[in-house]
């Protein structure tokens, strides 16, 4: 059995690049809280795992596993791996923490998700995540890949059992709807009208195929 002793999450909303902020103060910031959540020092830990998508590509910074030691000095030694799996990143990383735990190999294991992706302007961001695609494959002629791919399966699945438009606008306002009720949302003070969720071209334009922004 695998139990959590702590956690933090850090405020989505919180631009680190116009704060002269980077990824190592991302990294002591869930390093320190989450250590402290738990009611445990950094001498407990016996593994660390790291789950990030696009850091050499968002911020230049790479082998990211050595991070946490490179902030909390008392990690120095620890076994510690970076994981790479697009959206699931995180997910890998706290499966291989378990795996471990649930091994018998170790009994405290830090697990962090860590990202910044606020460096850059909207269209070379979109490019950087080009990158979790089958490059030179899937993505020529593509400015925005993942738009595209999401609305191929929204077509697929049309095809098959049909779709009506209004459900899917209903799922973009409950999302939203729902990450307000997280504090660190970052979308949480976004001003959004009931327009922002309709075939509006304004309020709420296409980005491809038959998808909205909402």
């Amino acid at each position: 059995m695998t139990n959590i002793l702590g956690v933090h999450q850090t405020d989505f909303a919180n631009n680190l690049a116009k704060t002269d902020g980077d990824i190592a103060d991302l990294t002591a910031e869930v390093v320190t809280a989450t250590l402290a959540d738990a009611g445990i020092g950094a001498d407990a830990v016996e593994s660390i795992h790291v789950g990030n998508a696009f850091g050499q590509l968002y911020t230049g910074q790479g082998h990211l596993g050595a991070m946490p030691a490179t902030v909390e000095p008392a990690l120095w030694g620890v076994p510690a791996m970076r994981h790479e799996a697009a959206c699931a990143s995180s997910s890998m990383a706290v499966l291989a923490g378990m795996a471990e735990i649930e091994a018998g190999r170790y009994d405290c294991v830090l697990v962090l998700g860590i990202e910044q992706e606020k460096t850059m302007p909207g269209g070379p961001a979109a490019a950087v995540q080009t990158a979790a695609a089958w490059v030179g494959h899937e993505t020529e002629g593509i400015e925005f890949f993942w738009p595209y791919a999401f609305e191929r399966v929204a077509g697929e699945y049309d095809r098959r059992y049909g779709i009506d438009e209004q459900h899917l606008r209903a799922i973009g306002e409950l999302n939203l709807r729902n990450a307000k009720d997280n504090p660190n949302a970052q979308t949480r003070a976004w001003a959004l009208t009931p327009e922002s969720f309709m075939a509006d071209d304004e309020a709420n334009p296409i980005v491809e195929g038959r998808l909205r922004r909402n």
